[in-house]
């Protein structure tokens, strides 16, 4: 039986690990994978104490600092579910490889790209179609490629394909870019970059792998094809809910529903990061959410052990 469960691998999970043991909780963190988004960022400019620094370098950083506490940590597992027992006093983790039991738990599981939901894209997934620049990138060496999605993720994603790729489309549903200003003003200045708006993905062309994709232009009507040897989708992403689906409350958006302390409303499953209702999804907040779900979560913990030394 564990004090504390942590279930993530991003920077809420990893600062909820660090609190925890410094608190002398017996903690058990599981994940599937390390860094969550912060891995995918290709440079990373607004974490304090880094002018500047790549996003699996930072994340590195955070795994690094995570395993010189003491902790059991469980990685490149599938959790399959979470269930209250006991009549709530003790939460059952089942997972591939057996079951893990806890006072408490922390849901750190963070968000997942969102897909255009066309038709033939999971047929291309890893064959032509990535979510992830900084894990696909260099693939796609001397290729052209198409981004789609004018938000800042779409514009962080194009300009790290730009040391790698020949041509670069932006294809921007809306009729203009939305992403911050200063990504506007470097996009400008690359010449093999080239924004489309107004247009909406319809269908990815290919047989075995990507060879392009048709979409509408939405000011003609008018249907429209690139050819391109990969597609990089950079929509968004929703929050990664599904373990806790049945157990916790959400908002409309899928998000886990939290108070000031980070409490759920599950007494003993506490929730930080980019999972939750929080206003912003950044990587800095994240880390203070963890921190701060770690010592509610150990003050919740100290007065159970003190209730049950009164009776």
């Amino acid at each position: 039986m564990y004090d504390l469960i942590i279930i993530g691998g991003g920077p809420a999970a990893v600062s909820a690990g660090i609190y925890a043991s410094r608190k002398k909780l017996k903690t058990l963190l599981i994940n599937r994978n390390w860094g969550g988004q912060m891995s995918y960022a290709s440079l990373i400019e607004n974490y304090p104490g880094f002018d500047s620094i790549l996003g699996m370098d930072l994340s590195n950083k955070f795994v690094s600092h995570l395993k010189k506490n003491t902790l059991d940590i469980k990685e490149d597992l599938d959790i399959k579910e979470i269930k209250i027992e006991k009549k709530g006093k003790t939460i059952k983790v089942r997972s591939e490889k057996g079951d893990f039991k806890a006072k408490v738990v922390i849901i750190a599981t963070g968000r997942v790209p969102k897909k255009l939901n066309i038709s033939n894209e999971e047929k291309f997934i890893g064959k032509g179609i990535s979510y992830c620049a900084t894990c696909d990138a260099p693939l796609f060496r001397d290729k052209e490629v198409v981004v789609v999605g004018g938000s800042n993720a779409g514009l962080e994603i194009a300009l790290e394909l730009s040391t790698y790729v020949s041509k670069i489309y932006i294809l921007v549903r809306g009729p203009k870019l939305k992403a911050n200003e200063y990504l506007q003003e470097k996009i400008k200045k690359i010449s093999k970059i080239k924004v489309i708006i107004n247009a909406l993905v319809k269908e990815f062309k290919g047989d075995k792998f990507i060879e392009g994709l048709i979409y509408q232009d939405k000011i003609s009507n008018k249907m429209k094809e690139i050819d391109v040897q990969g597609i990089f989708v950079a929509i968004g992403s929703s929050a990664n809910f599904s373990l806790v689906k049945n157990v916790v409350k959400l908002n409309r958006q899928g998000e886990i529903k939290i108070d000031s302390k980070n409490r759920t409303s599950q007494p003993n499953i506490f929730a930080a990061g980019d999972v939750t209702d929080i206003s912003h999804k950044q990587i800095v907040i994240a880390a203070g959410e963890g921190a701060k779900a770690a010592l509610n979560a150990y003050d919740y913990i100290k007065k159970i052990k003190i209730r049950k030394e009164i009776l």
